[in-house]
């Protein structure tokens, strides 16, 4: 069990060898949200959706507009809106689902502070600017769902899990919502504290946090792989990646690669509850293998933390020593050279914890930082993609104007290559889909389509897809650059035309 976590946090004091990189930084939002904030979802018009957390009001959601040169630091807050009455959760399971115009949330270790691994949920529907929030029953016959993780498969099938039991569901890709069916058979212990990490080759890969009962795979050191509705066992870690008193994990991250442990393509870092991490090659062989990575300093780690992939392929995380100590350091992992260093800190760290922070990676490249405090912040990583990560658009994108709805954009690497954002079974930011951006040739003002069903959400590279956009409301006349953005980075753009319908 884990303790609800709005208490005051131990002050933890650390001596760390690493320098801080000077080139990063951290900015306030200019308009903060005036309510403490903690999980994010990127919707598919490119406004953020952001939880009110733990001493304010966990029915309520909000959501931050980009202003219109597409600034998210200058951007503004308006409502997303209300849970059903009787659901204000904490540590909860979330999704934007693939037609782009829903929201699911699940679960909850804690509803109105209490701590009841609630099978409560909901579904937050999308109407212009508006997103209104209906009741979501459970899977059939589970009494628990809690804080458990959930992801959207290559299939675009959502797969929700249960905390507490070795139980899988899965839900329908598209409209109308239903759950569909148990899935996951063979797992080797119970989902409790595990993250599920997406792989290029539709796997789902998860390191178990031997919770409870004896794992079958391997014990202290299993991970496992999921595939076509049953759980294997993959190779083991090279050392227990869980803390042995509260069973917590970190983060783990889909890298483009890890050359410097020789994996010149995608590659999963995992950060651990304890100082290590380790390194899984997905291709290696038929269950790909684990290697150990850098040791963070200073007895840091991840007993519950965020992490991201910034665009130049670094990966973000905040760590912090122990379990929910604070002393948090902000670290980036290099697959280059295969180190950890220290990057700059947002305001509240050192004094938070890891476990209170969450990060998003934005449309910019910019990643947000949220750690159920009221102060928003943004960090603006080194510049530098990968020609590799850039999605590419084949064309045409539309033929003739504009039209309301439906238009198809053709092309590469829609889906990012990763799900991008990570922390494990509290929060799931993921934001492997399509944005499409329109920038106006006349006045250079930024809006955004709303995307939805793209014909795979699958994260290989090099696979032809494709993603229809909505125009978005009240688009002037004219002429446009459109581009698709995916985790933060953005393709070469294509002209298109909007006429109103006369």
């Amino acid at each position: 069990m884990k303790f609800l976590r709005i208490s005051a946090l131990a002050t933890v004091v650390l001596v760390l060898g690493a320098g801080v990189a000077s080139s990063q930084t951290w900015a306030p939002l200019n308009h903060q949200p005036g309510v403490n904030l903690g999980p994010m979802l990127q919707l598919r018009d490119g406004r953020i959706l952001a939880h009110e957390e733990q001493s304010g009001n966990a029915r309520n959601w909000w959501i931050l507009t980009p202003d219109s040169s597409g600034s998210y630091l200058n951007g503004t807050w308006s409502s997303g809106g209300q849970l059903p009455s009787n659901y204000a959760p904490f540590f909860f399971s979330t999704q934007v689902l693939l037609d782009g115009k829903r929201v699911i949330v699940e679960g909850g270790e804690y509803n109105f502070g209490q701590a009841v691994w609630t099978t409560l949920g909901a579904i937050g529907t999308i109407s212009g600017s508006t997103l209104t929030w209906a009741s979501n029953s459970p899977p059939s016959g589970w009494s628990n769902i809690g804080d458990a993780q959930s992801i959207i498969l290559a299939n675009g099938q959502y797969m929700q899990a249960n905390c507490c039991t070795v139980q899988e569901y899965l839900g329908s890709a598209g409209p109308p919502w239903s759950w569909t069916g148990a899935t996951g058979t063979g797992k080797a212990d119970i989902n409790d504290e595990e993250g599920w990490t997406l792989l290029p080759s539709g796997k789902v890969l998860t390191v178990d946090a031997y919770v409870f009962n004896t794992n079958t795979c391997g014990g202290s050191t299993a991970s496992e792989l999921y595939s076509s509705g049953t759980w294997t066992c993959g190779p083991n870690t090279p050392t227990q990646m869980w803390d042995s008193s509260g069973h917590e994990l970190g983060p783990a991250i889909l890298m483009y690669n890890a050359v410097g442990l020789g994996v010149n393509h995608a590659a999963v870092l995992q950060f651990g509850a304890v100082p290590v991490t380790a390194i899984y090659d997905p291709v290696a062989d038929g269950n790909g293998s684990w290697i150990a990575g850098p040791t963070p300093a200073g007895g840091l780690d991840a007993a519950d933390a965020p992490a991201a992939l910034e665009p130049n392929g670094k990966v973000l995380a905040m760590l912090s020593p122990g379990e929910f100590q604070s002393g948090c350091q902000m670290v980036e992992y290099n697959p280059t050279t295969n180190t950890l260093s220290n990057t700059a800190n947002p305001t509240n760290c050192p004094s938070d914890s890891s476990f209170v922070g969450h990060l998003m990676v934005l449309p910019t490249g910019q990643i947000m930082f949220t750690d159920l405090s009221g102060l928003v912040e943004i960090y603006t990583p080194a510049a530098g993609v990968g020609t590799s990560n850039v999605p590419l658009i084949t064309g045409p994108v539309v033929k003739g104007s504009m039209t309301p709805t439906n238009n198809v954009v053709p092309g590469y690497n829609f889906n990012g290559l990763t799900q991008n954002n990570g922390y494990g079974d509290d929060y799931q930011g993921d934001t492997n889909y399509p944005l499409v951006r329109l920038t106006s040739y006349s006045t250079g003002l930024v809006y955004y389509g709303i995307t939805h069903d793209e014909s795979t959400h699958s994260i290989a590279p090099g696979g032809l897809m494709s993603t229809m956009f909505d125009r978005p409301a009240g688009l002037p006349t004219g002429f446009y650059k459109l581009d698709v953005i995916a985790n933060g980075i953005k393709s070469s753009n294509f002209v298109v035309y909007f006429a109103p319908v006369i």
